[in-house]
C-alpha cells in the first residue's frame, strides 16, 4: 500500500472511533495523545480498525511506545506502507 492510501485508510479508521472529531483537519505529524485527538481508550478501538482494514491481525512487536504518534506513524507501523517511488 502505498502512503496517500495509508494514510486515507487511517484517516477513515479514525473518523469511524471519533465521528465528532474533523478527522480530516488534523495534520499527518499532529501528536495524536498529546493533542487529545483521540485518547488511549481510543486506541483500542482503532486497533479493531486497522486489523479490518488491513485483513490481518495486528503484530504485538508492532504495538511500542510511539506508535500511535500520529497518522504518518500509525500508516507506516499498522499499514506496511511503502515509500513513493
Amino acid at each position: 500500500m502505498n502512503r496517500s492510501d495509508a494514510i486515507t485508510q487511517v484517516r477513515a479508521c479514525l473518523a469511524a472511533i471519533k465521528p465528532d472529531t474533523d478527522i480530516a483537519a488534523v495534520a499527518v505529524d499532529t501528536p495524536l495523545l498529546a493533542e487529545r485527538v483521540i485518547t488511549s481508550f481510543d486506541v483500542l478501538d482503532l486497533l479493531l480498525h486497522l486489523e479490518e482494514t488491513s485483513g490481518r491481525p495486528i503484530n504485538r512487536a508492532q504495538l511500542v511506545p510511539g506508535s500511535f504518534r500520529d497518522i504518518a506513524t500509525i500508516a507506516r507501523v499498522f499499514l506496511a506502507v511503502e515509500e513513493d517511488q
